[in-house]
């Protein structure tokens, strides 16, 4: 058992992870709701305990059902068991800070100590530097289409632990929709705990090749900026970004990615950007 299973399935990490999830309405396990399991809160914390540290946890299968979006799609949702979500939060507790210590310093989404003021303070400031040609981007169906061999590559490289990567694979594994025998393996399940972090996992990469061309951007999980001097600039830019995220078996989606100068006619992060005068 690796140093990190243990911690994590200590009863004070758990007991932590668990208060995490007080207001959260999910069932325990199927079959076992959370008003029945309350009463017996401290027995069913230290069985999850002893499973994480003896190796025979195994996540419940995740459920899914569609929701329809504002503009008449449809988007699948998951439901995660409360049982697995704690594991989870105990899980990504310990692996956070390892994180933190790579992500690039404008990528603000899913980030203790980061907010949507402090990426729109970010984008102004790029503004006020003369950059008011944007790539508006949009990635399509992020969520549901993040690879997930290419994205384990990137776990093991980061966080250098057999066990808890395994872990994460099982999770992924349970989370995902079957696409048929052969179909490469690919999404994230958006109700579960990890997957804000897995998704700045998979970006980061991106980040720090942006930063390394001298390309000024603010990202918010999946929803980003690029920012340029000059409408052919903001188009050699898109053209990068396009070809950047094939290579993550990503792509952009055309409907919603555009080239603009900033203004109100440009919203991000549900708000309108300013027009700065020249």
């Amino acid at each position: 058992m690796s140093a990190l299973i243990n911690k994590a399935a200590s009863p004070e990490i758990l007991n932590r992870a668990w208060r995490k999830h007080r207001g959260d309405k999910a069932v325990w396990i199927p079959g076992l709701s959370r008003q029945d399991m309350e009463p017996n809160l401290a027995f069913h914390l230290l069985k999850l305990s002893e499973d994480l540290r003896t190796g025979i946890y195994r996540p419940e299968p995740v459920r899914f059902f569609p929701v329809r979006k504002g503009d008449g799609g449809q988007r699948i949702i998951s439901a995660v068991c409360l049982r697995d979500k704690v594991a989870q939060s105990a899980v990504l507790s310990l692996i956070s800070p390892i994180g933190e210590a790579v992500f690039h310093d404008n990528s603000f989404g899913y980030r203790r100590g980061r907010n949507i003021d402090m990426a729109l303070a970010k984008c102004r400031e790029y503004l006020l530097c003369g950059t008011q040609w944007l790539v508006d981007a949009d990635i399509r169906s992020f969520f549901d289409n993040i690879p997930h061999n290419p994205l384990m590559k990137k776990m093991k490289s980061l966080v250098r632990d057999a066990e808890i990567c395994r872990l994460i694979r099982k999770w992924l594994d349970s989370g995902t929709p079957r696409r048929g025998f052969l179909a490469q393996a690919k999404g994230i399940p958006q109700g579960s705990s990890l997957s804000p972090f897995l998704c700045n996992v998979y970006l980061n990469d991106f980040d720090w090749e942006l930063s390394g061309r001298n390309l000024p951007f603010v990202r918010f999980a999946d929803d980003f900026l690029v920012f340029a001097k000059t409408r052919s600039d903001a188009e050699k830019a898109r053209a990068f970004v396009e070809k950047f995220l094939n290579r993550m078996e990503l792509e952009l989606n055309t409907d919603k990615t555009q080239i603009a100068k900033a203004g109100p006619k440009v919203t991000f992060l549900g708000k309108k950007l300013p027009k700065i005068r020249e």
